[in-house]
């Protein structure tokens, strides 16, 4: 005798969900949500902010932050994260980076590769992994 319920499993990823729409909210929200989840459960909270930040999320770090991380990130990833960005999200990064860093991230940036767009998903995804480390913290918006 068959089941008549002979469905495939389903997997859903509850977390990679969550994620996905932290990412899209307002840094306002998000926080909102996140303090919420902490009281019930603070290593859910923490893996699910440190998992939400997203590249533009690293505008809102301090000029203080921005040169700690300029200190880890070699000039030439930061300069390949940036490729592709629009032009005012480029220069506010760069303006706010140690000069002789900014220059050598611009020369990155402005050099042709012919996988450029695969490096520079990969050089936005080192940069988030570092960034979203305990020592840059992407909650102070300017």
């Amino acid at each position: 005798m068959k089941n008549s319920n002979q469905n495939p499993s389903v997997f859903i990823n509850g977390r990679a969900q969550i994620i996905e729409m932290l990412q899209l909210m307002d840094p306002v929200e998000k926080e909102k949500i996140i303090k919420l989840i902490r009281i019930k459960n603070p290593v859910l909270a923490e893996e699910l902010h440190s998992k939400s930040i997203s590249f533009f999320d690293i505008q809102n770090l301090s000029t203080e932050s921005l040169e700690r991380l300029a200190n880890i990130v070699k000039p030439a990833i930061f300069g390949m994260a940036l490729k592709g960005l629009a032009a005012n999200v480029q220069k506010k990064f760069l303006v706010s980076l140690p000069r002789e860093y900014a220059e050598q991230a611009y020369q990155t940036m402005t050099t042709y590769y012919a996988n450029e767009k695969d490096l520079a998903t990969r050089a936005r995804n080192k940069v988030l992994e570092i960034a979203s480390g305990q020592a840059f913290r992407i909650k102070q918006l300017n």
